[in-house]
């Protein structure tokens, strides 16, 4: 599993491929485009981890692909496991370059099957075999990955049209490292009359809370955000945490 999980996000290079036959891009990650391939080759100044967690249905994939600069995709198709693109982001005041790896993660796939050959039971020309198992199939989730290591913050994304994802953010907030700043963002809000989960509910929560596993010396925000703007604008959070 292991070894799988390390050729999944780059590590081996086994799938590095041969002039006559190029490198496959492993499920889950994308591929970084040329354009940005030729700037992170003349080196990168500093790297970021971004981590967006949610529950299911809440648009944590459509903000994945937002944030590589794709188009919103109106069909629901759900992700069955962590997916990884690196993008570029640049603070305001300096030329550095900053790759940004965005992980979209999901809790717990639903596991794939994959079916085994048949056992041969006789040696004759038509042997019979026995029916063929069913295995599970390792998938790269949050069950199977520890999404918080190395992470520089995390987008918690809750649907305001639906209490119970909500709910997952109080939850979870509390398991982010305490030295990882975080962003709540709400999705949704052009469905304002159907809206479930106030904004009072969500102002009232962040400026309330605490969190008890903080460093001494440390404190780092969490806030909510609406737009893409605001939240190219947190990403300037974590990049001064990562000057020390």
């Amino acid at each position: 599993m292991i070894s799988a999980l390390k050729k999944k996000f780059g590590s081996i290079p086994a799938e590095a491929g041969t002039p006559c036959q190029p490198a496959r891009t492993p499920a889950g990650v994308a591929p970084i485009n040329a354009s940005l391939q030729k700037k992170f080759a003349r080196g990168v100044h500093f790297n970021m981890k971004i981590v967006i967690r949610g529950d299911r249905s809440t648009g944590k994939t459509a903000l994945w692909q937002r944030l590589q600069g794709n188009n919103f995709v109106e069909d629901y198709d759900p992700t069955e496991e962590i997916q990884v693109a690196s993008i570029m982001w640049n603070y305001r005041t300096r030329d550095d370059i900053i790759k940004v790896d965005v992980w979209d993660v999901v809790d717990q796939s639903r596991k794939r099957k994959s079916r085994t050959d048949g056992l041969k039971l006789s040696t004759e020309a038509n042997p019979t075999s026995a029916p063929s198992p069913e295995l599970d199939e390792a998938v790269c989730d949050a069950s199977f990955v520890d999404v918080y290591k190395n992470a520089n913050a995390v987008i918690l994304m809750f649907d305001m049209t639906k209490n119970w994802t909500w709910d997952y953010i109080v939850k979870e907030i509390k398991n982010v490292p305490g030295n990882v700043p975080v962003c709540v963002v709400a999705n949704h809000r052009d469905m304002g009359h159907h809206r479930q989960v106030t904004e009072d509910t969500c102002r009232t929560f962040i400026d309330n809370f605490h969190r008890s596993n903080t460093p001494a010396g440390r404190s780092p925000a969490a806030v909510r955000a609406f737009g893409l703007t605001y939240l190219h604008r947190f990403f300037n959070v974590p990049f001064l945490y990562l000057q020390g």
